[in-house]
């Protein structure tokens, strides 16, 4: 998604900017300059300030949505340790929270280390109940 979203703007850089441009400086009528000069501001400085908060939006989304469906802990510890999915809470986690970036990786870390550790104590308690059986 990220990547499409680069490329349009790129897509965009070079062929609508330079557009814009030509007709700005040799065909338009007065009543033209504001939209002209308004688009090419626009697309240049103004795009990630609207794409840049959807895209966040639809990453944290995918993200809330995976941990929704880990239906166990394990698919759950195997959706939080995703580098991606890490950067997504990890961020979540500071927005949310109003905390520095590095104070909310280290929540994260904790939680994925919590969570790592579990699973071994629960792979153990079956082992051993597996042993008992035996």
């Amino acid at each position: 998604m990220f990547v499409k979203a680069i490329a349009l703007w790129v897509f965009g850089l070079f062929t609508l900017v330079p557009f814009g441009t030509y007709q700005l400086l040799f065909e338009a009528p007065r009543e033209q300059y504001a939209i002209l000069i308004t688009m090419e501001m626009f697309w240049i400085f103004e795009y990630w300030g609207i794409v840049g908060p959807l895209l966040l939006a639809y990453k944290i989304r995918m993200v809330i949505r995976a941990i929704e469906q880990a239906h166990t802990q394990e698919d759950l510890a195997k959706v939080l340790i995703n580098q991606e999915t890490g950067d997504i809470a990890i961020d979540l986690i500071a927005s949310q929270n109003g905390i520095p970036r590095f104070l909310a990786s280290r929540v994260y870390t904790a939680l994925v280390r919590r969570l790592s550790e579990r699973k071994t104590e629960v792979r153990s308690i079956s082992r051993n109940r597996q042993e008992g059986e035996k």
